[in-house]
């Protein structure tokens, strides 16, 4: 486990590096390192996302988060996505119907990337971006 703390109930942070290892399934679909961890700072409860080149800009996330499958895996997308954004220097991931970054939310009991474009819709689970064609 990366990180803890007396406060935390057992498993929420377990919960939170199962769910980055989830995540880690959508870079290795787009051909990206998937070279991210969570780390704590000092004086903070919160875990955050460190990618390969950059550190995730948000106030962390809640070991709560934990509690729940989806929600951590949503709210470790998230978090992980502003580390990659970071990275790479721009939007990811994108819809590939509308060109548009997508963002990690609940839909139907699952975490799904999501596009805001034409009222809404789901692109893919996350964790189970389709490969891209070589």
């Amino acid at each position: 486990m990366c990180c803890s703390s007396s406060a935390d109930e057992p498993g929420w942070l377990a919960a939170l590096e199962e769910a980055l290892e989830i995540f880690k399934a959508d870079l290795r679909a787009f051909g990206l390192p998937d070279t991210v961890r969570l780390y704590t700072w000092d004086g903070s409860p919160n875990v955050a996302v460190d990618a390969w080149a950059a550190n995730s800009t948000s106030g962390g996330i809640y070991p709560e988060a934990g509690k729940d499958p989806v929600t951590a895996l949503v709210m470790v997308a998230d978090d992980a996505q502003d580390a990659v954004m970071h990275s790479v220097w721009g939007a990811w991931p994108t819809c590939p119907e509308h060109s548009l970054g997508l963002h990690a939310r609940e839909h139907d009991g699952a975490a799904v990337w999501w596009c805001a474009s034409d009222g809404g819709h789901a692109v893919a689970r996350v964790g189970q971006w389709p490969p891209r064609p070589n």
